[in-house]
């Protein structure tokens, strides 16, 4: 991939999510926005100041006016900002490092607000940037172009399939048992003391790209091909390689698209629909479990995880 040019870059540090606390970390680091030519979406992304990209779970695509950035009043003992997402529960802290303007304690200044609307200006998507975003003056010293790619990579590796059952089943088992559900790690610890309730869960927040990527990278040429039988006719080109397969499936699990079915699934299963979704997928549930009050996407995550054990504890049996 060529080199890109942000959309805008200002020194900015992560704040990590111990307990119900929320931590802000020292590591120097650049916030970031850039439209990524090979997806033709825009790109939310962290990394360490003096690293040549970000991690894959520090590389967010963006939906057009689903996201914006707001200052977090959690704080008073520095400029903390949060990402927050309309169609999702996802949440993501940052602390701006630029040298502050005033010497009161979690003070922004014009140039600090300026910096969040630029971001925000940027989110909401690319027909307005002309005309909002040459109104903000940034500091020269604040902004820095990234010269390096800013693509995620994977593992190699891989096993060979037994049947086309067998792919989707192992395909499916491996995802599934990669989701963590909110809160099922323990967790106290006391930092910088801003306090954040655990959010309702989307099956958005429970597939990020860092575990998409990484199981594509090592999926067998027949579990691709299953995925693939899935999509839209037209949408694969003839003759197309495994390689090409694969980019093909990337740009799906990474679309807007997909997001939103994603969302508009969880949705769903909040709504009432808990029941019917999982008997159209064959996904039992226990007897009135839909009522017991506990969140849907989880009792639905949980359930589906169930089934994909027993299929695997039958498979060993049978072997």
């Amino acid at each position: 991939m060529a080199a890109v040019a942000p959309v805008i870059s200002i020194k900015a540090g992560k704040c990590a999510q111990n307990g119900t606390n929320i931590v802000s970390q020292a590591e120097p680091g650049l916030l970031y926005l850039y439209h990524n030519p090979e997806d033709d979406l825009l790109h939310f992304c962290w990394k360490p100041r003096g690293a040549v990209e970000p991690t894959a779970e520090d590389d967010l695509i963006i939906i057009p006016g689903d996201a914006r950035i707001i200052k977090y009043t959690g704080c008073t003992t520095g400029r903390v900002m949060v990402l927050k997402f309309s169609s999702s529960s996802q949440r993501h802290f940052f602390w701006l490092q630029s040298k502050a303007e005033s010497s009161e304690p979690g003070h922004w200044s014009a140039r600090d607000d300026g910096w969040i609307h630029r971001i925000n200006v940027a989110l909401q998507g690319p027909q307005d940037d002309d005309e909002e975003m040459g109104d903000i003056g940034l500091g020269s010293e604040e902004v820095e172009e990234e010269g390096s790619a800013s693509r995620r990579g994977g593992a190699d590796g891989g096993r060979a399939p037994t049947s086309q059952s067998q792919n989707q089943s192992d395909f499916l088992q491996n995802l599934i048992s990669q989701i963590q559900l909110p809160g099922a790690a323990g967790g106290g610890g006391s930092g910088s003391g801003y306090q954040q309730q655990d959010p309702m869960i989307s099956l958005h927040d429970l597939l990020p790209s860092a575990v998409t990527t990484s199981l594509l990278a090592v999926m067998t040429p027949g579990a691709v091909d299953d995925l693939i039988s899935n999509l839209p006719q037209g949408i694969v080109p003839r003759n197309a390689t495994p390689t090409q397969k694969k980019e093909v499936i990337r740009k799906v699990l990474h679309s807007p698209q997909f997001s939103q079915s994603l969302v508009g699934l969880s949705v769903a299963l909040r709504d009432g629909g808990l029941r019917g979704i999982s008997d159209s997928l064959g996904v039992r549930l226990a007897p009135g479990e839909e009522g017991t009050g506990r969140d849907q996407v989880a009792i639905f995550v949980e359930a589906v995880k169930k089934e994909e054990e027993k299929k695997e504890d039958n498979n060993m049996d049978i072997d």
